[in-house]
This record gives C-alpha cells, sequence and structure tokens, in this order.
C-alpha cells in the first residue's frame, strides 16, 4: 500500500505527538499545523484492495487552521494491471502539478521481478488524478528506482534503473542507468537515454537510485546543479551510498563522491542554509537502527564529515526521504523536513520530523501514520507544494508480518497538508 500526506506547514514552531492524541492535536493547531480528523476510506478494506489514497489540508490567510479534507487513490493494488505499487517518489511541477511516480509491481511485491515505472498527474492539488502512465516497461525485466526532479526551465527529468530479469536478490550482478525528460508538464516523455558508462565505475557491481525525489542546487557552489543519490557495492564491499549530478540539466552526467563509511544504502539529499549538501543514508548495519549522515562542501564532488544520527530512528534498514523546506527566522538555517517510519524493530509509525538547524538537531515531529505498530507504514518522498504545504506521499498497510508481504504492499498512497 502506498499513501500520500500533503502537509501545509508554514515556518512556525510545531508540536510534538501522534495525530490521534487530541492533545497532541490541540497543540499543533496552536502551532498552525492543520490536522485531518481519523478517518478511513469508506469501502475499502486495506488487506484485500491494496490503494493509494490522498487527503489533503489547506490553510487560510493570517495562518489560521482551515480544515479541508481530501482523501483520494491514485493508485490501487490489483487494478490498472499492477498487484503492488511500492518505492513512491514525488515532484511538483512549475506549473504546480503533483506527479506522483510509483514502481508498478506485475506479478507480486517482490523486487526482482517484472516491474514498471508508472506516474499520475493531479492538477488540482491531488484531490483528483489522471489516468495511469506508464512511462517504462520492458517485459519481465525491471525498470525501477525513479528519481525526479524539475529543473528551473520547467523540465521534469527523471532517473531511473534499469537490469536483466534475474529469478532472486542473490543473482544481481549490474544495472544499466537511464534518465529521460518531459517539457510539458508530465504529459509526455522523451525517449529514455542510457547514462551508465558515466556514472558507473568498473568495479562496480549492484546499483540503486534513490528512491526518492532528487534535487537542484539553489546556490553556490556549483548553484544549478543536479544531485542524485545513488548506492553501488563491488566485489569487495558492502553497500555505499554516493551522488551523481549534472551541470547541464541532464544531458550529461558525472560521479559524485561517496559517503565515507560501508554498509550504507538508500539515500536523499538535501541542500543546506549556506550550500552545503547534506547526504542522509538508509543504515545497513543490523547493530544500529539510525540513520547515517554525511556532508559534502563541494557540491556533491567529495563527502566528508560523517555521524550516525541517534535522533533518526529506522527500522534495522529501510528508506527514508529529507527536504529543505525553508529559511527559519529565527535561527537563520535551514527547516529541514525528514519522513520515514520511526520505529526501531518494524516499519510503522510513519513520522514526519522538522529541523530548525539544517538538520543538526530534530526536536519536532508529526506522526502521519494512520494506526500504530504493528500496522504498516513504509517507504515515501515529500515535496513542498506551490502554497508551501509539504506532500508526502507513502507506502501503507495493515499488516507487518513479512510472511504476508502481499498485504503489507497492498494499500494506500495516501495525500494530507500540515502548516
Amino acid at each position: 500500500m502506498v499513501a500520500i500526506l500533503l502537509c501545509s506547514w508554514a515556518p512556525c514552531p510545531w508540536a510534538l505527538g501522534a495525530e490521534g492524541d487530541s492533545t497532541a492535536r490541540a497543540k499543533l493547531a496552536l502551532a498552525g499545523v492543520a490536522v485531518i480528523p481519523h478517518v478511513g476510506i469508506p469501502g475499502v478494506c486495506p488487506s484485500q484492495t491494496p490503494s493509494v489514497s490522498l487527503a489533503v489540508v489547506n490553510t487560510a490567510a493570517l495562518g489560521r487552521p482551515h480544515l479541508e479534507d481530501v482523501e483520494s487513490t491514485p493508485f490501487v493494488g490489483r487494478k490498472e494491471g499492477y498487484v503492488a505499487y511500492r518505492c513512491p517518489t514525488l515532484a511538483v511541477s512549475a506549473k504546480g502539478t503533483v506527479l506522483a511516480f510509483c514502481e508498478g509491481r506485475v506479478n507480486s511485491h517482490k523486487d526482482e521481478d517484472d516491474i514498471d515505472v508508472v506516474l499520475k498527474r493531479s492538477t488540482d492539488g491531488g484531490r483528483t488524478w489522471g489516468a495511469l502512465q506508464v512511462l517504462v516497461n520492458d517485459g519481465r525485466n525491471p525498470c525501477k528506482n525513479q528519481c525526479p526532479v524539475v529543473v528551473p526551465s520547467g523540465r521534469i527529468v527523471l532517473v531511473w534503473l534499469w537490469n536483466k530479469w534475474i529469478p532472486s536478490e542473490k543473482d544481481r550482478t549490474a544495472r544499466e542507468v537511464y534518465v529521460m525528460h518531459s517539457d510539458d508538464d508530465g504529459v509526455t516523455w522523451s525517449k529514455p537515454r542510457d547514462i551508465t558508462q558515466s556514472v558507473y565505475l568498473a568495479d562496480w557491481k549492484w546499483y540503486g537510485t534513490g528512491p526518492c525525489h532528487a534535487i537542484v542546487k539553489r546556490s553556490e557552489p556549483h548553484r544549478g546543479r543536479i544531485v542524485v543519490p545513488a548506492r553501488h557495492n563491488t566485489q569487495r564491499t558492502h553497500m555505499v551510498s554516493h551522488v551523481i549530478y549534472s551541470d547541464d540539466n541532464g544531458q550529461t552526467w558525472q560521479i559524485g563522491g561517496s559517503v565515507p563509511r560501508p554498509q550504507t544504502s538508500e539515500g536523499t539529499v538535501a541542500e543546506l542554509s549556506n550550500g552545503d549538501l547534506m547526504l542522509n543514508s538508509r543504515n545497513q548495519n543490523d547493530d544500529e537502527n539510525h540513520r547515517v549522515v554525511s556532508i559534502s562542501k563541494d557540491g556533491g564532488t567529495t563527502f566528508s564529515q560523517v555521524w550516525l544520527e541517534t535522533a533518526l530512528i529506522e527500522p534495522r534498514g529501510c528508506q527514508g526521504s529529507l527536504l529543505f523546506h525553508s529559511l527559519n527566522p529565527i535561527t537563520g538555517k535551514g527547516n529541514i523536513l525528514f519522513s520515514n517510519p520511526a520505529n526501531g524493530e518494524v516499519r510503522s509509525d510513519g513520522t514526519l520530523k522538522l529541523s530548525e538547524d539544517d538538520g543538526r538537531t530534530w526536536t519536532k515531529s508529526f506522526c502521519y501514520a494512520r494506526e500504530p505498530a504493528p500496522n504498516f507504514t513504509g517507504y515515501s518522498d515529500i515535496a513542498v507544494m506551490p502554497d508551501g504545504s509539504v506532500g508526502v506521499l507513502y507506502e501503507r498497510g495493515d499488516l507487518e508480518d513479512a510472511s504476508k508481504k502481499s498485504e503489507r504492499y497492498g494499500g494506500w498512497i495516501c495525500c494530507r497538508p500540515v502548516h
């Protein structure tokens, strides 16, 4: 199940607490946070009908919360040709169109199978969705790990991966990296272009990108650079997070720096207020249930500082998403948002956390999961909406039991704004 949450958010203090708690809800409202009531989707049984839901809250003038509920289901598992939808990624076009990307998994939830890159567009803030667009389909050869980004010209660039069908994870060898673009708000797309030779070293084996949004640097060094989080391994090393980048709006690509720590995997990147890049990575060390963070001071060419971020808990390895929202008027630093299942044991308790000092401390949070553990919330992506709200596109389901992943990944993509 994948869900999209739109959070209308203004740069004001957040209150700690879960959405379902009335005291926390009151505090959030006082802080300028509009909280959607705890409501389900009529007629949907998540364990039987995988779907994608959208809930939207907008804020009225003068920062007073105004509640507007929007529940929509852009992707529904076992419908439109796919058993499951996974690895959601999110972008908002220059025209304000919400672009929800997913991996459409034809036969099952499994990673090594027939997978397509699919898209749905919303021109009304996620209230309704257009027809499903299959952007990439190569038969049973999986196409996945899509990373969208909107460049200043309005072009939408999409980086994604391909590999030849393999029966299981133990058969992984190498992948190919592709890029494509749209110049008409995501309605039509260019033919995919192979950039593998530019972003793959000779001894690299398995490879990944995202899955989450990419970014364009706002300031120097290397203003205008597209930066895509990625990862690789070799015959001698475990997976390591790195980035790739383009300085010409996606025409040519280069390999950036790697995190100076092994066992880092799916990453997400944000630019800080001073132009530094923060790469926040999934931790593959089973003894540590926290994220790994690294800093680049040269636009992603190299990464130096690295630390275990104990304020950001994860269930022993899961994707997350990082986002620069705005400058904080009090600290003068970046308001940085982070989304992931904030549970040290299982993929549950999907939470949006806020740092008001460029990701150095994380003191405020909002739990967007509809139900607590063991109910499932998984991969997610976040984007700033035209009105300043924050969209969270996330996997959501009823069951954490790994033996029932078809139910676990059969669910909503929900959307909801928090101010």
